[in-house]
């Protein structure tokens, strides 16, 4: 049976600046006994970790453009189900998804960057996104690399993502290996150029091919909220947003 998320009987989702460069987004639910999930941008961003629990608190400074918070029965509260959002909300059309195979052959230091021209046919040199290829805190599982024969099929390496759960043979020996998922905001409508770069420590520099993406402008953040009418006697209040 297909795991079900349900987006009905959820609203009054408020988002606020909370500690930090954080957010706090807050909700009211009538789905109880559930828990909740957070999508931003199409993608899990954060879950509740009790039935009862009407808040999230993201620490990074994410840019909420398109938030759905969502149900789920207890037990799949950490699993990604943002396929079955609307298209919408799934995959905002200002919104650039890019997967990057994290190679062996990289090493500790190097660095992969997006670029684009933000719809200007000039690459910016100002990344808009980027992220380091293996941490620090992330292992390697290349033979003799780390974890000898405590990987999956007795491969080396206790972190090595297993058969079919990452890039299918893009790794050493034709093994699996594991991706780096990237979301670009494209602020600006029109047709993008995007390059895909991957920096070296030692400075080196190798683009990919580039790509040409279509984008929508997104959503404008209400920057005020005032109360310009109110009827008496149907007692509806007229709000503008700002």
């Amino acid at each position: 049976m297909t795991a079900t998320l349900i987006t009905a009987g959820i609203d009054q989702v408020v988002a606020e600046p909370g500690p930090g460069s954080g957010w706090m987004v807050r909700f009211r639910s009538a789905n109880a006994g559930l828990h909740h999930q957070l999508y931003v941008n199409g993608r899990l961003a954060d879950w509740t970790d009790t039935p009862e629990q009407r808040r999230f608190l993201l620490e990074d400074p994410v840019a909420l453009l398109a938030v759905r918070v969502a149900s789920v029965p207890a037990g799949l509260e950490a699993t990604d189900l943002g396929e079955q959002l609307s298209p919408g909300d799934y995959s905002p059309s200002w919104i650039h998804r890019i997967r990057v195979v994290r190679s062996i052959s990289n090493s500790v230091g190097d660095v992969v960057q997006i670029l684009g021209d933000h719809a200007t046919g000039e690459l910016s040199e100002t990344p808009l996104a980027s992220a380091e290829i293996w941490p620090t805190w992330l292992l390697r599982w290349g033979f003799g690399e780390d974890g000898f024969g405590e990987g999956g099929f007795g491969y080396d390496g206790t972190k090595a993502p297993g058969m079919g759960a990452g890039a299918f043979g893009a790794g050493a020996f034709g093994m699996d290996t594991d991706l780096i998922d990237l979301d670009v905001c494209l602020q600006e409508e029109g047709t993008h150029k995007i390059v895909v770069r991957t920096r070296s420590r030692d400075g080196q520099v190798t683009d990919a091919p580039v790509q040409y993406v279509s984008s929508a402008l997104p959503p404008v953040l209400a920057t005020g909220l005032a109360a310009s009418a109110y009827n008496s006697q149907t007692k509806q209040l007229t709000l503008q947003i700002s």
